[in-house]
């Protein structure tokens, strides 16, 4: 099938990226002390500083293992490969979804499959968000089993993958969320419809409340307990929030104005609200109330945009089974799915990918260590406390700890706001980076080139105190120049 040939390759050559998310890296190094130690690490434990004391929630344990795994089973090269191939099975599930939503209809199905990856493709990276993202879409398909025919099996499916997203990413919380939607809105479309003398339709809803509680429970199923339950509620109230973070910065910040990613989200929402509007006779409420839900996460954070190619599957595929198919709408649906893939590929070969990346290749986008760096880094001798920047210091512990200690890395939910805005300054203000250099005996700098140029501003560096080590395009490494030089 050509439409569907067109659509994978698209597909493909929009998710065979480079791994850019620099919380990998840390991820990955959690997942080794784990599978070493047993035991899930407590504490920050990683920098020199006394925050490395200060009490780490590592709520993403599971996707850690497993990162640490894939990266033993495919080699860092082959994690592009890995992103290539978590693409075609998000559209799989999408696809297969929408196919089981919309009445089987394949063409239809597709578009709506690819649609959710390309709006998904924002954010392909290799982080616990992605494998959330597949347990919404296994929890949404086992659940709309139940909605049609409620089966022990699938009620007991619907809650392992809660137990397994607890204990993935912190969106777990809508687990139990979306299961009450379920009740709620086959109650109201129940009221609707004047349904009497009829049990069925009535204990449906009664069902899906009950889930409701027994997915809250099962969220319960992790490591942490009570505790991790109100980390995630409380998450959006902590410092953390407060801080300059891309991800969790207002969807209408004027710093996205210029994001197509960000239109591409915004218009998916718009679209399917239209169609909504348009086709509001045959709309059930589950699917007006689990589109506004995600709307509203959606119009409150930037990160949340990800999910608005899925709820559009999730949406457009249950009105298209309602309403009523002319023998030539498939055809014309596959030749808009072709042409769709053909627009997409077209626009990623000039352009890149939805975040600007191209097949093995994100120059200027991707903070990881180039080669070169990894190389230098690598050197016995390199061994001591190092003041690096934030975007620097996941990979860093993962190259080179405990050799070499970080003083930041990208958990800044466990350092808080304070902590980081203090690694900040010592870019900036030199009697505050001299007393720290000699408080910790901090024997090199790990910097991005934009906080390097700060550096090259104060008279710690005027007066040679620093040295450069190592430098690329990404960063560079300066040493103090009472060190031994490199042998």
């Amino acid at each position: 099938m050509a439409a569907l040939a067109m659509i994978i390759i698209a597909v493909v050559f929009i998710s065979v990226v480079p791994q850019v998310s620099n919380d990998f890296w840390l991820q990955a190094k959690v997942g080794e002390l784990i599978a070493r130690d047993h035991a899930i690490p407590k504490t920050i434990l990683f920098p020199f500083t006394e925050i490395r004391d200060a009490r780490f929630n590592a709520h993403e344990w599971l996707p850690s293992l497993l990162f640490y795994w894939l990266i033993g089973l495919v080699g860092e090269d082959g994690l592009p490969l890995v992103m290539g191939a978590a693409g075609v099975a998000l559209f799989t599930l999408m696809a297969w979804l929408a196919y089981r939503r919309s009445g089987k209809n394949l063409p239809l199905a597709l578009l709506l499959g690819f649609l959710a990856v390309g709006i998904e493709n924002q954010r392909h990276f290799l982080r616990p968000e992605l494998v959330s993202l597949f347990l919404l879409g296994f929890y949404w398909l086992l659940l709309d089993i139940c909605r049609s025919r409620p089966r022990p099996l699938a009620w007991a499916g619907a809650l392992l993958v809660v137990v397994l997203w607890a204990n993935t990413h912190g969106s777990f919380i809508l687990a139990p969320i979306i299961a009450a939607i379920y009740a709620v809105g086959l109650w109201l479309d129940g009221l609707r419809s004047g349904i009497a003398g009829n049990m069925r339709p009535k204990q449906i809803p009664k069902a899906f409340a009950i889930f409701s509680i027994a997915a809250l429970a099962a969220c319960l199923v992790n490591p942490f307990g009570l505790d991790l339950l109100q980390f995630v509620v409380n998450f959006g109230h902590a410092d953390t929030d407060k801080m300059i973070i891309n991800e969790w910065m207002p969807t209408f910040n004027p710093g996205w104005y210029e994001v197509p990613a960000v239109w591409m989200g915004l218009g998916c929402a718009a679209v399917t609200a239209t169609v909504m509007w348009v086709q509001w006779r045959r709309l059930s409420a589950v699917e007006a109330l689990m589109f506004l839900m995600f709307l509203v996460l959606a119009l409150k954070t930037v990160r949340f945009l990800v999910y608005q190619g899925m709820v559009a599957a999730f949406v457009l595929s249950a009105l298209a089974a309602a309403g009523q198919q002319g023998a030539k709408t498939p055809v014309r649906v596959y030749a808009v799915c072709a042409f769709a893939a053909a627009l997409v590929l077209g626009l990623a070969s000039k352009f890149g990918n939805a975040f600007g990346a191209f097949p093995h290749s994100a120059l200027g986008i991707s903070p990881s260590y180039t080669s070169f760096m990894i190389k230098k880094l690598s050197a016995p001798d390199l061994q001591g406390n190092v003041i690096n920047s934030y975007e620097l210091g996941a990979e860093l512990v993962y190259r080179a700890y405990p050799r070499l200690r970080p003083s930041i890395d990208s958990r800044i939910d466990s350092y808080g706001g304070a902590y980081t805005w203090l690694n900040g300054r010592l870019f900036q203000d030199d009697a505050l980076l001299v007393d720290y250099v000699q408080k910790y005996d901090v024997r090199y700098m790990l910097l991005s080139h934009r906080d390097f140029r700060m550096v090259e501003k104060l008279p710690s560096w005027t007066s040679g105190r620093w040295t450069i080590r190592a430098m690329d395009q990404r960063a560079v490494l300066l040493q103090r120049s009472d060190l031994p030089a490199a042998p």
